[in-house]
């Protein structure tokens, strides 16, 4: 897995088409969506504390920051801290540091909600992650998570697709053999004392003009855009409760 590349990306975050990174940029505006409807679900409104591991350039953080979350993102790339202070909503609480996932500098039951999106594929030990985010969420407080499947047409889109779509695809940005199937997902969930809720499939729309126009220019077209299916085929979204003990 190579996540060296992140710290070199700068700007880019924000306004390069032809890096992989577009796609995730297109990807987050749905992905906010979601999460916003299930903090509101649980009743977890403006003020709520949210962490937000491997934050990146802070796409969620700064979206919700500027809805009124207490909103700190955490991140092992300093380079992309320094584009998500660049980029945080004035006048909102947000807050970006350094830190390890394995070991989070914070206290127990610190937060009442913690996302892990577009993280858990990144890393060698996935439910040691979730165990230690579950130890700085407060007693019913919402783990929501976004990641990709291990199927054979995960693959080929979240690995082998994308480097046709893109012109700068940095080499490793996805290992296929890291990605986690919902089962196992909600058995490392439960091992750290959380109960996946439900799950939610995401793809791109494929019989959309941007779409193709991306596949032939080989550079993100400025409406490139995802949907909800039931399908948890490719990538999937999911929350888990925390149970109260």
């Amino acid at each position: 897995m190579n996540n060296q590349f992140y710290d070199e990306l700068g700007e880019r975050w924000y306004n390069d088409d032809e890096h992989i990174i577009a796609l995730l940029r297109a990807e987050s505006r749905l992905k906010l969506d979601y999460v916003r409807k299930n903090l509101s679900a649980h009743q977890f409104g403006p003020g709520s504390r949210i962490l937000d591991i491997g934050c990146g350039a802070g796409f969620l953080s700064s979206g919700l920051a500027a809805d009124g979350y207490d909103v700190t993102g955490v991140d092992q790339s300093a380079g992309s801290l320094v584009v998500a202070e660049r980029h945080a909503p004035a006048g909102r609480s947000v807050f970006y540091r350094p830190a390890d996932a394995y070991a989070l500098p914070f206290p127990d039951a610190s937060f009442d909600s913690v996302l892990m999106m577009d993280f858990l594929e990144h890393v060698d030990e996935p439910g040691k992650a979730i165990i230690e985010a579950a130890r700085v969420l407060k007693p019913q407080g919402l783990l929501i998570f976004y990641t990709f499947n291990r199927t054979l047409p995960s693959k080929f889109l979240a690995i082998d697709a994308v480097e046709l779509i893109t012109r700068d695809c940095p080499k490793h940005f996805h290992v296929w053999h890291l990605f986690i199937k919902p089962a196992e997902l909600k058995e490392m969930a439960a091992r750290a004392g959380l109960s996946v809720i439900g799950f939610q499939g995401l793809r791109p729309r494929f019989l959309k003009w941007p779409f193709w126009s991306s596949l032939l220019k080989r550079r993100v077209h400025p409406d490139f855009s995802f949907q909800f299916t039931k399908h948890l085929t490719l990538g999937y979204l999911g929350y888990a409760l925390k149970e109260s003990y």
